[in-house]
C-alpha cells in the first residue's frame, strides 16, 4: 500500500513537471512574439493600457470558467469586455478577430457589450483572415474596421440547416416514427419527414426577421456613427448595405470600397488607431502609442494549464477531431446561424 502511494507521488510530480515545462515554453513563445511584433505588444502595463482581446473561432457559448476553457472565445472576450468597463487603466480596446461567425445569440450579446465599451472609450478591430457574417456582426460595433487586402468579410445573411431523412428510414431501414405533440408546429423541421409549406413559411419568416436584425445592427453601429475622432473614417451608406447584405463574401479591398470596414493595414495600423483615438478621448499628452497588452489572457492556474494545452496540441495530442471536420451548422441543427462555412 505504502509503494502504491510512493508510486502515485512520483507520477504527479512527473506530470507537473510536464506542464510546468510547457507552461514555460508557452510563455518565452509569447515573450518572443512580444518583442518581435511590430505593435510593440506588451504582455504587462502598470499604467493606461489598450485592451487587446482576441476572438478566434466560431462564435458560441462556451464556458470561461474551465481550466480549459478557450481564452480565444467569443464568451472569453465577453467576460474581458465587462471587465474593461470597470478598468480606468484601459484607455481603448483592440479587438483581434477571427471567425467565420456563429449562432445569432452570442454574437448579438458580444456585438451589445462592444457598443457598451465604445460608448466610454474607443474601440477599433483588426481582422484578420475571416471576420464574416457574426465575426462582421461583431466587427460593425467598433468605432474603427481595419483588414487586411485579403481578408474574407461580409456575408451579411441568416442560414437555418435542417435535413429530411424520412425516406431513408422508412423505405430503407423500415424504421417509422411516432410523434405525439401538443400543437401542429411542435416538430417543425423535424428530420422524420419533409416539411409543409406552411412550415418552410414560417421559418423563412423567422430567418427573414433575424437578417433584418443583423442589417439594422450594421446600420445603428455603423451607418449612425458620429463621433469626431481623426481616424479615417469610412461611411456606410444604409441603401448600399441592404444591396450587398444577400450572404456574399467580400475581401477587405472589396469591402473597404464599398464601406463595410474603414481602413486596409495591419494589427500595427490598428494599434497606432485606437491608441490615437485614446489620447484625443482622454487627452493623453504623449508621442508614444498606449502600450497594447493582451487582456484575455489566462492567468494563474488557467495559464499553466492553457499553456500545456496549447503546446500539446502542437503534437495532437489534445482536441476532438469531429470538432475540426463536421460543419458547425450540423452541430447546431434547426437554428438559425450567421455564419460563413
Amino acid at each position: 500500500m505504502k509503494n502504491h502511494k510512493i508510486v502515485i507521488v512520483i507520477i504527479a510530480l512527473c506530470l507537473f513537471s510536464i506542464v510546468a515545462g510547457l507552461y514555460g515554453k508557452n510563455i518565452n513563445t509569447q515573450k518572443a512574439k512580444a518583442t518581435q511584433d511590430e505593435s510593440t505588444m506588451s504582455l504587462f502595463s502598470d499604467g493606461d493600457k489598450i485592451a487587446l482581446i482576441n476572438i478566434d473561432g466560431p462564435i458560441q457559448f462556451e464556458s470561461s470558467d474551465s481550466l480549459f476553457g478557450p481564452k480565444t472565445s467569443a464568451e472569453n472576450a465577453r467576460v474581458s469586455l465587462k471587465k474593461i468597463l470597470k478598468d480606468d487603466s484601459v484607455k481603448g480596446v483592440l479587438l483581434r478577430i477571427n471567425s467565420p461567425g456563429g449562432t445569432v445569440g452570442m454574437s448579438q450579446e458580444v456585438y451589445s457589450d462592444v457598443l457598451k465599451v465604445r460608448a466610454v472609450k474607443p474601440v477599433v478591430v483588426s481582422m484578420v483572415d475571416m471576420a464574416a457574417s457574426g465575426g462582421y456582426y461583431i466587427s460593425a460595433a467598433a468605432d474603427r474596421i481595419y483588414a487586411y487586402p485579403g481578408t474574407l468579410t461580409g456575408s451579411i445573411g441568416v442560414i437555418l440547416n435542417t435535413y429530411d431523412a424520412g425516406e431513408l428510414l422508412t423505405k430503407k431501414l423500415g424504421v417509422k416514427p411516432e410523434i405525439i405533440k401538443s400543437g401542429k408546429f411542435k416538430d417543425i423541421a423535424s428530420p422524420y419527414r419533409s416539411m409543409t409549406k406552411e412550415e418552410r413559411q414560417l421559418l423563412q419568416n423567422m430567418t427573414d426577421s433575424t437578417h433584418e436584425q443583423f442589417i439594422n445592427a450594421v446600420i445603428v453601429a455603423r451607418s449612425n456613427r458620429n463621433d469626431k475622432y481623426k481616424v479615417k473614417k469610412q461611411i456606410l451608406d444604409a441603401k448600399i448595405l441592404r444591396e450587398h447584405a444577400d450572404g456574399r463574401i467580400f475581401n477587405g479591398e472589396q469591402a473597404l470600397q464599398i464601406g463595410l470596414v474603414d481602413s486596409i493595414g495591419t494589427l500595427a495600423d490598428a494599434h497606432d488607431a485606437v491608441s490615437d483615438m485614446a489620447k484625443e478621448k482622454f487627452g493623453i499628452k504623449s508621442k508614444n502609442s498606449i502600450p497594447l497588452v493582451n487582456y484575455n489572457a489566462p492567468t494563474g492556474f488557467n495559464e499553466i494549464f492553457c499553456g500545456a494545452k496549447s503546446q500539446l496540441g502542437k503534437f495532437g495530442i489534445t482536441g476532438d477531431i469531429s470538432e475540426k471536420l463536421m460543419p458547425f451548422s450540423a452541430k447546431h441543427p434547426n437554428q438559425p446561424l450567421i455564419i460563413w462555412e
